[in-house]
């Protein structure tokens, strides 16, 4: 399934969420926070599994509060029962530790998860009174393309947006959040990385990130939420399950290990 469109009526504000690779408190501290913020409407955009491994309560943790929820590369993978996970890093260190978290992840996926994601969408389009929203994992072109902020051609974001016949756009994958103004008059419309909510973005901050969209004047306004957790405690805790240091450390650090645009590009 290519696309999946839903219709979003209540017109509060969107909660967009990606990456969590088995970090269970950090997402459920994405969510109580955007239960704070009183979301209206839940989206995840894939990659559910990975380094942390408790994949099948990640995976039924986005069951019960996602009324919205696409494909990421993990999905795919798991699906398809892949040993590699489909990550796309230039460099083959960094594409290998990406296996390996998946291959971890699968030891605690069960068999009607891993069908379930066999069945999501690598796109969705979330029509609202707003205009539509296009939500995508790595691109609209590729579930596992790498749009960094300083890389970003916005007339291909614009022509995403028109060829969609969206006001905005949202993804994840690179696991560093940003916002990007677009249209004329500049904000009309708009795409944004949400971040990810199972790991910090390379900065020595070991919060984690996802993104809330705002109605305001007759559109959105996309915003970067900063989230903590208790990631001493959960880093303490994948240690006594065996989990491998390398994912680990992250954890602890804000600082990763393998994936930065620097170790890839």
């Amino acid at each position: 399934m290519d696309t999946v469109t839903h219709v979003f009526e209540s017109g509060g504000p969107i909660a967009l969420m990606g990456g969590v690779y088995g970090n269970v408190p950090a997402l459920r501290a994405c969510l109580a926070d955007a239960r704070d913020m009183d979301a209206q409407l839940h989206a995840f955009l894939g990659d559910m599994t990975g380094c942390c491994g408790h994949s099948d309560e990640t995976a039924e943790l986005v069951k019960r509060h996602f009324q919205v929820v696409i494909a990421g590369n993990h999905e795919q993978s798991a699906a398809r029962g892949a040993d590699a996970c489909g990550c796309g890093y230039a460099s083959a260190q960094d594409e290998a530790l990406g296996c390996k978290a998946h291959r971890f992840s699968l030891g605690s996926l069960s068999a009607a998860n891993k069908a379930w994601f066999g069945v999501l969408p690598e796109k969705a389009l979330i029509r609202t009174d707003l205009g539509s929203l296009l939500l995508c994992h790595g691109s609209p072109e590729r579930i596992n393309e790498f749009l960094y902020e300083d890389r970003l051609v916005d007339a291909r974001l614009e022509s995403w947006l028109t060829g969609h016949g969206a006001v905005g756009m949202a993804c994840t994958h690179t696991g560093f959040p940003w916002i990007r103004k677009l249209g004329a008059p500049l904000g009309a419309r708009f795409a944004v990385n949400c971040g990810t909510a199972g790991k910090s973005d390379n900065d020595g901050d070991p919060a984690v990130h996802y993104a809330l969209l705002l109605p305001a004047a007759g559109t959105y306004i996309p915003q970067i939420r900063r989230v903590e957790y208790d990631h001493e405690a959960w880093a303490a805790r994948l240690a006594c399950e065996g989990v491998d240091p390398v994912f680990i450390e992250p954890l602890r650090t804000g600082f990763w290990t393998f994936g930065a645009p620097g170790f890839n590009a």
